[in-house]
């Protein structure tokens, strides 16, 4: 019998980690978080100061920092993933704020990520070469309509196999994404498969879990946004069909995202202190989610070669 993913205990019990459990979470992720924090202080202002949209020369002069910063960040964020869902599981060993947060779970759950990352750009590119061969019989039997019936034909077989495409890989990414932190820490391995079979029939357990951190997350950084950026940062619809208008719009968004970095940086202890209390709330009810979801659905479940 399939088990079920207990979804109000489950979203309870993440609340409960995240808000309940700070402290410890914080000596969790101390280490990579100051590191991460003191390099965004470092590479952001510069970054978004060559960041010009429709500049070539500024894309290019932004490209290193993108590329020392994105490989970094990822490294010190699958830090502290790993050592919320240890803490969440209830791993951990010894004092919070003493622990060494770039051992093997770390680089084990950094190559989970990467094996996932991998696998989902192989569904797309299948996916898009079906899209292809799709496309062109549909061109070939077109020929056997009238015109008009013909393009209304192939116009709604396109947008509900778009639609199919869309729903297939949010799916498939789901159901192999959810479990990979906590089956990575607690078996200590690289694999997606377990994290897909542990998942079965939960799919739409997983979503209404993610959709009460989501919802919350959503509704917070649009504040965040309209508060940092204010209610000009977002362009208007008549800019859309104006070339002129877009322009000077991006103009004007990239002096408001200057702006913006001047008093990220100028007020830092206030920024990155905030952006530290939100790191840790947010990073602890995903990471409380999929340990939770994993304990309710693993416990009786022997891994393979474990059994």
């Amino acid at each position: 019998m399939t088990k079920k993913i207990p979804v109000g205990e489950t979203i309870s019990r993440a609340y409960g980690f995240a808000f309940g459990n700070i402290i410890s979470n914080l000596g969790a992720i101390w280490i990579p978080a100051l590191v991460l924090f003191a390099c965004s202080y470092l590479l952001f202002r510069p970054y978004a100061m060559r960041l010009i949209p429709g500049d070539p020369d500024a894309l290019r002069q932004a490209m290193p920092f993108f590329l020392l910063g994105l490989p970094l960040a990822l490294v010190l964020t699958t830090s502290q993933i790993a050592a919320l869902t240890k803490e969440a599981l209830g791993l951990r060993t010894g004092n919070p704020f003493l622990q060494f947060p770039f051992g093997a779970p770390t680089w084990r759950l950094l190559a989970a990520y990467i094996l996932f990352m991998l696998a989902m750009i192989v569904i797309y590119v299948v996916g898009v070469i079906v899209a292809l061969i799709g496309g062109i019989v549909l061109g070939i039997l077109t020929n056997a309509f009238p015109a008009d019936s013909g393009k209304m034909i192939v116009a709604t077989i396109a947008v509900f196999s778009a639609f199919v495409f869309l729903c297939a890989i949010t799916y498939i990414a789901t159901r192999l994404s959810f479990l990979l932190a906590p089956v990575c820490i607690a078996e200590q391995r690289i694999t997606l498969v377990r994290g897909w079979e542990l998942a079965r029939g939960n799919f739409w357990r997983i979503f209404l879990v993610l959709l009460a951190v989501l919802i919350p997350l959503f509704t917070v950084e649009c504040v965040y946004i309209y508060v940092l950026y204010g209610d000009s940062f977002f362009p208007p619809l008549s800019s859309f069909s104006d070339p002129q208008a877009m322009a000077q719009f991006q103009q004007h968004q990239q002096q408001v995202t200057i702006a913006a970095s001047e008093r990220l940086q100028h007020y830092w202890y206030f920024t990155y202190s905030i952006g530290l209390l939100f790191v840790l709330l947010i990073y602890g009810l995903f990471a409380g989610l999929s340990a939770f979801a994993y304990k309710a659905l693993a416990e009786d479940t022997p891994a393979e070669g474990n059994a």
